[in-house]
């Protein structure tokens, strides 16, 4: 009875010491409840349900609501209305500048560096440390990755007398020039690659082909590069030439007509009958989730191995001849979770988020159910055992040059849809002077980020 009634005593003085701590420091609120909203449903909420179980038992009386299936623009709305979760989720590193721009998402630099901190660049891998932050502000932590590389068809390849992919973009149009083939009346039969905003590109072809030239977004003044940075004219002047040469005879509108052709009678984009998969096509710009559909035929389904009718190979983004030490890299966006602006407990979300954040245990489960790989560098965040033909996936994130382009706050990533447009105007050969049109685009990007912020 009495080793009872000390433990109640005990009990009750540690109550008051909290509530003492709490009241004064103003950090934690008295009732040390956190709200988490995510986009997750299925399999993957319950993967992020069990990570936050975990959390729960390791700092008892924390409790964490979890709701699922909850979308970016319903998180923002409800953060900026004074009614959001303490943590949000957004699924697309384009998305970071409109939660931190914004303010909707607390800057995290004094969490990071205090006692309960993190050491970022000790934890988590380059690429992912560089997307975390907008405006020069660390609004986010990382989680999961897409990793965007590059699929031969090794069989085509192999029939044109090449035995390894291209490294270069003087490769890239010399193989294609081989592997292209046309129907007696002259449209295209099977194509090498295409250089096609529009084309399976989720519109992140120009991202692509930015990267392929190693061409900045915004520069050292912070300002946009897309005019002041050369490479971009250069990444747009070769898509052309290509187009040219590989499809045209050396006759840009006549290429451009037969692409125009052959992308609107494309497969469909999810299943067996894409372009890809029947090839048509011989190389692409992917992502990583797509190699397991390529594996099996109809699913996302991680696989040892790969069963259905192509054979290819995964590697990283063939590069301008002048920036020959990127290749092996790609682009890697991560998904980022950030505390709310109004949250009233931001000591208890931070230690849940960085909990959720340097999970190896959900990290491995997650890469192994849907092949997206950790940003954490801990082997322990990787499955026990992957299959043979993803280990490409993970080359390319771990390349020192594979990145995001820098983000600011452009609303829902508007700057990523103005170069697409671009891309696909000039293609189309509706735009005739790449440097104005390179010119224009910096001036709009720039009033975009100066009118958010």
């Amino acid at each position: 009875m009495m080793k009872k009634r000390l433990f109640a005593s005990c009990a009750v003085i540690a109550l008051v010491a909290s509530s003492l701590v709490a009241a004064t420091s103003g950090a934690q609120a008295a009732s040390r409840e956190v709200t988490v909203w995510s986009p997750y449903q299925g399999g993957n909420l319950e993967m992020w349900n069990a990570a936050i179980k975990r959390i729960e038992a390791a700092n008892p009386g924390l409790n964490v609501t979890s709701v699922g299936n909850i979308d970016m623009a319903k998180s923002l709305a409800a953060i900026n209305a004074g009614n959001g979760p303490d943590i949000s989720v957004s699924n697309g590193n384009g998305n970071l500048g409109w939660f931190c721009g914004t303010g909707a998402w607390q800057k995290l630099n004094t969490l990071i560096a205090g006692s309960n901190g993190i050491n970022m660049k000790a934890t988590f891998n380059a690429a992912s440390v560089a997307s975390s932050i907008s405006n020069n502000v660390r609004c986010a932590l990382p989680l999961y990755s897409e990793v965007f590389a590059f699929y031969y068809n090794k069989d085509l390849l192999a029939k044109a007398g090449f035995k390894n992919p291209p490294k270069t973009t003087t490769e890239l149009l010399a193989y294609s020039q081989k592997l292209t083939t046309f129907n007696d009346d002259g449209s295209i039969k099977t194509a090498g690659f295409l250089p096609w905003a529009g084309y399976y590109g989720f519109d992140m072809d120009s991202m692509w082909l930015g990267q392929m030239f190693g061409a900045k977004w915004y520069g050292g003044d912070q300002k946009s590069a897309f005019s002041s940075d050369i490479r971009w004219a250069k990444a747009f002047n070769w898509q052309k030439d290509f187009i040219a040469k590989v499809y045209g005879d050396g006759n840009f509108e006549k290429g451009s007509k037969l692409l125009t052709k052959f992308v609107a009678a494309r497969g469909g984009e999810w299943g067996t009958d894409h372009d890809f998969m029947t090839g048509r096509v011989a190389m692409k710009w992917d992502a990583n989730w797509m190699a397991p559909m390529f594996c099996t035929g109809d699913d996302w389904t991680m696989a040892d191995k790969c069963t259905a009718k192509v054979n290819f190979g995964i590697t990283g983004f063939p590069v301008s001849p002048d920036n020959i030490s990127a290749y092996g890299s790609g682009v890697v966006g991560q998904g980022q979770m950030g505390i709310s602006k109004g949250s009233k407990n931001v000591k208890d979300a931070w230690i849940v988020m960085k909990a959720l954040a340097t999970d190896t245990k959900l990290a491995a489960a997650w890469d192994a159910a849907n092949g997206a790989p950790s940003s954490l560098l801990a082997k322990a965040a990787r499955p026990a055992s992957y299959p043979d033909w993803y280990q490409p996936i993970y080359d390319v994130v771990s390349n020192p040059r594979t990145a995001y382009h820098t983000v600011k706050n452009t609303g829902e990533h508007l700057e990523e849809s103005l170069v697409q447009n671009l891309m696909a105007s000039w293609q189309a050969g509706d735009t005739s002077n790449i440097k104005t049109a390179l010119s224009d685009l910096a001036q709009k990007v720039d009033q975009i980020v100066a009118r958010n912020n």
